[in-house]
């Protein structure tokens, strides 16, 4: 148990549970939160943001997931306080800024003994119930400081998060004044949820959506559809060419049917390169066996390689090229680490390396071959 845990749990009185602030720290983190609503109908919600100043950045915010989040950033200033910025939730793409009037930064905010803290007054419009349970989620970045005061400073993707809800029918104070105040005996919840309504949800609702759409296009591109397109030089079979690739042309359709699905509900379907180039390629791709069909029946017709044949390669191969950097893309987008980001650039540039040469080289040798018959 981390010193902030064990502060927040060594304060709480017993008849505590009601009528003060509810905390929460996640599991394995150092992280801490702190949630306090004014008794007697009042609309304001007090919060803290506690962390230490190895974060570049903490996000705290109101709902299941990103996409449509009311959103609240904390970095430090670069002048011995926090800045917090309010955000709305694009999904997975950087937030954008908020209206900066619906927050107030408060006494006892700032940066101390290596500790970022951020006492919040949040002007709820009443949007958020806080009579009940209410779904929030959290992301951190760790990271030299950002150091400034632009609310719509740029940040860089974060390195986990997580999803909880609270009770905010639990966190009531007498007073509409700010609990966290050193000039303020407001109590304090337990921490990780157990006796304060506080419960851990999953972090990512679409988290299996996700890695199923990612893990069929990454093996549609970078292994079916690369050698499937060698079948036919290697094997001389144009049906088991022709079979090949209609597997993984209609496993492309699923994995881009899972990628729809997902990307809709986080609303962020065509709303950055990684959908709208996923968009493309696919498309382009549904005339590829249109295009094998006219070649092979060029093919038994003229018995040699025509102008279908030609693009009918090169197109596909510039789209398989294509469906590979994408990939990335999408891992960027879902904010992987950088080490799968890094195998799967070495992995995808292999196989393209790899698969280009080859081909060339077969394509210039056939090439030769018909024009010397």
């Amino acid at each position: 148990m981390n010193a902030k845990k064990f502060w927040l749990l060594a304060t709480l009185g017993v008849g505590q549970v009601s009528s003060s602030p509810v905390s929460f720290c996640p599991d394995d983190s150092d992280i801490c939160f702190q949630w306090a609503v004014p008794e007697a109908g009042n609309a304001n919600i007090y919060f803290q943001i506690d962390a230490p100043t190895s974060y570049q950045w903490i996000g705290l915010g109101i709902g299941k997931q990103m996409a449509g989040a009311a959103m609240f950033l904390m970095y430090e200033d670069g002048q011995g306080n926090v800045t917090v910025s309010n955000r709305n939730g694009k999904g997975h793409s950087t937030p954008l800024l908020g209206d900066q009037d619906s927050i107030s930064l408060l006494d006892g905010s700032g940066v101390k003994d290596g500790r970022m803290i951020a006492n919040v007054l949040y002007k709820n419009t009443g949007s958020l119930d806080l009579s009940g349970s209410s779904d929030w989620i959290m992301a951190q970045k760790q990271g030299t400081p950002l150091a400034s005061v632009d609310p719509n400073e740029s940040i860089t993707v974060h390195d986990s998060h997580s999803a909880f809800k609270i009770n905010l029918a639990q966190a009531s104070v007498s007073q509409n004044v700010n609990p966290f105040s050193e000039n303020n005996d407001g109590g304090n919840g337990v921490s990780n949820g157990d006796s304060t309504g506080v419960t851990e949800t999953s972090s990512n609702p679409n988290s299996n959506l996700i890695l199923a759409h990612g893990v069929i296009l990454t093996v549609v591109f970078i292994a079916l559809y690369p050698l499937g397109s060698l079948l036919m030089p290697w094997l001389g079979k144009w049906y088991i060419h022709g079979a090949w690739q209609m597997v993984g042309f209609l496993a492309m359709w699923a994995g881009f049917g899972i990628g729809y699905v997902v990307s809709s509900d986080l609303d962020i379907f065509f709303d950055q390169t990684h959908t709208r180039l996923g968009v493309f390629v696919i498309a382009l791709l549904g005339m590829q066996p249109i295009l094998g069909l006219l070649h092979h029946m060029q093919y038994l017709r003229q018995g040699r390689r025509g102008a279908f044949g030609h693009v009918h390669i090169w197109y596909g191969r510039a789209l398989i090229i294509m469906g590979m950097v994408n990939g990335g893309l999408g891992l960027q987008l879902t904010g992987a680490s950088d080490v799968y980001i890094i195998v799967y650039s070495v992995v995808a540039g292999l196989s393209a390396l790899l698969y280009a040469g080859y081909a060339t080289v077969k394509s210039l040798r056939s090439e030769k071959t018909e024009k010397e018959k």
